[in-house]
């Protein structure tokens, strides 16, 4: 952690670094000399402007000091932890991309996920600052120690052995700690989710006309409450052991080491005033940092076992790793092909895909139509190679797609999910999904509004194009309806120069007329390209080469819209009823 520090703000460092070795400096100045020193000279009736001017210059030393420090914490500390924050969320952000995107439906990988986002930028920095504490620490200890053994050598087994002590106990304070934010980690999350629920636009309408959030808010309140259970558990316990712990610490101080310091200069005279006070502040000095060093070094390993998460986060290899010197697709036409393929998601037994089997020759358009479950979107992604076949395989020109490089594969493809998402950023990125930075940019994107039917919307807009989307950036920003976001969603495959299409339930938003004329200026647009479709909606099948029905994850019949209307099998009865639905609504 120290490393990715200096590699994002060494100004960091050095400042902690002279600052503590300031500050240890003017503490043992203090301690072991300044007092002893104005004891002395009142003893032996020096001069008042002497004393007066060696007051006032350990004044201008400490308040040179607290400058430093002040300067530190206020200017340096504010800066750096940007930069800091900014270079570990750089190294998540990379991270997440990685992994498989299977991670996300792990609950266990995603409460590391979750604890390594949530407690890495406030542990990273304490790391930081409990370092340069040891630092002073060791500094403190070296100059008080040094004191203490020439003048009572005897007191240091009291220490060491009061310091295991200590030890031992605050150990457990920590366990205690750990185990309870561990234990609550599940109960957080679920608590999270309330809260993104409650503030973001998405849940606003349904909270406002349905009591949908009775039961969210029921799962609140059972998670605090376990949340509390645990706390309340293991919240007891860490009291107990810092109780302990301050109780040994007092004890051989107060009770034991000054106790003996006392009476050796009351009773066996042993030294002067001065040096009483010094051997009784260095004393004193010296166990509270060997108590400090206990708790510094406790809270490393603290903050070690919960930046432990971020490590491992860090570490996860992906199982679909980028393959370095795999093949590059050609330019132009593909043919693909899945070949028995069958999926399972990780922990389930029950088979999402079983053994399908495709053939797409380039430039063909076939539809994946069926019930919402049937696995349509699930088989998009194994194309797309977000997952990887359980069984079976998928080709592109032959070639298992595991031989290609990952991102030059999934480059083939200009894609829309049906859960798109709308970007904090100006139509034109939200359509590239990209920055502007090819001439021409701005006449691409303008011509697939067109051809997606949102561009006169824009146009109408106060900054057309370069509109901001969304308010989370820009109190001015656009917020677009239902039906536009889909068609600006669509617009980006128009501006995509794809040889594969695919359209996963894109126009769930739109009414079956303005779906059927989407699809149909889609497939205008995608001449010659090979364009996949996902819909429940079998009006746009009829637009297809071929179709192919999925239920329970098998393909029950395929052909084109003609063929399986002849056969009057399952497609031909779900079509009819469609068609008499839309009917009776246009009759309405």
């Amino acid at each position: 952690m120290l490393h990715i520090i200096w590699t994002a703000a060494p100004k960091r460092i050095l400042w902690e670094l002279f600052s503590v070795c300031v500050g240890c400096g003017i503490d043992l100045v203090y301690t072991l000399f300044f007092l002893r020193f104005i004891i002395a000279c009142m003893e032996q009736e020096v001069a008042f402007s002497v004393i007066v001017f060696c007051i006032t210059g350990y004044f201008a030393a400490s308040a040179a000091a607290d400058c430093c420090n002040v300067y530190l914490r206020q200017v340096v500390v504010p800066q750096t932890d940007v930069l800091i924050q900014s270079k570990l969320m750089d190294l998540i952000y990379q991270q997440a991309l990685r992994v498989d995107l299977s991670c996300y439906e792990n609950p266990e990988f995603y409460d590391t996920y979750t604890q390594a986002n949530e407690e890495i930028l406030t542990r990273t920095t304490e790391i930081l600052s409990t370092m340069s504490f040891l630092i002073s620490l060791v500094i403190s200890m070296f100059g008080f120690g040094t004191a203490v053994l020439i003048y009572e050598p005897f007191i240091l087994p009291f220490l060491i052995a009061a310091m295991l002590i200590v030890r031992t106990v605050q150990k457990r304070f920590v366990d205690a700690r750990f185990t309870r934010r561990k234990k609550t980690v599940k109960e957080r999350r679920k608590m999270d989710y309330v809260k993104r629920v409650v503030y973001l636009q998405d849940y606003a309408k349904d909270l406002r006309l349905t009591n949908i959030f009775a039961p969210v808010l029921e799962n609140f309140h059972s998670a605090a409450e376990s949340s509390r259970t645990v706390s309340k558990k293991y919240g007891k316990r860490a009291g107990i052991y810092r109780i302990c712990s301050s109780m040994v610490s007092s004890l051989t101080v107060f009770l034991g080491i000054q106790g003996i310091i006392i009476y050796r200069y009351l009773v066996l005279q042993k030294y002067s005033f001065g040096v009483l006070t010094t051997v009784l502040n260095a004393a004193s000095a010296l166990d509270s940092c060997l108590s400090d060093m206990i708790w510094a070094g406790a809270r490393l390993n603290e903050n070690g076992v919960f930046i432990e998460n971020f490590r491992e986060f860090l570490a996860y290899q992906p199982k679909m790793t980028e393959k370095e010197d795999g093949m590059i697709p050609k330019n132009g036409a593909h043919d693909l092909e899945l070949k028995e393929v069958s999926f399972s998601y990780e922990g389930s037994k029950n088979p999402v895909l079983q053994h399908i089997n495709i053939k797409i020759p380039a430039g063909q358009k076939i539809a994946l139509v069926g019930h919402n479950g049937a696995g349509k979107s699930t088989l998009v992604k194994i194309l797309m190679r977000l997952y990887d076949a359980s069984e079976g395989e998928v080709l592109l020109d032959g070639v298992n797609i595991k031989e290609y490089r990952a991102k030059e594969y999934r480059s083939l493809f200009g894609t829309i999910f049906q859960d798109f998402k709308v970007f904090a950023a100006t139509v034109t990125e939200n359509v590239l999904l990209r920055p502007v930075r090819e001439k021409g940019d701005q006449e691409k994107v303008k011509e697939a509004l067109k051809e997606s039917g949102i561009y006169e919307k824009i146009q109408h807009l106060p900054r057309g194009m370069n509109s901001i989307l969304t308010k989370e950036f820009d109190e001015d920003g656009i917020l677009m309806s239902g039906g536009e976001s889909q068609k600006l969603a669509i617009a980006r495959v128009f501006a995509k120069d794809s040889s594969i299409a695919i359209l996963d339930e894109p126009s769930s938003a739109l009414d079956p007329i303005s779906e059927y004329e989407v699809f149909e200026n889609m497939m205008k647009a995608c001449k010659g390209k090979t364009v996949i479709f996902v819909s429940h909606r079998l009006s746009s099948a009829t637009l297809a080469d071929r179709v192919y029905l999925l239920e329970n994850g098998m393909i029950i019949e395929e052909g084109s819209h003609q063929e399986l209307m002849e056969q009057h099998g399952k497609y031909a009865e779900m079509f009819l009823k469609q068609a008499e639905k839309y009917r009776e609504e246009e009759t309405a």
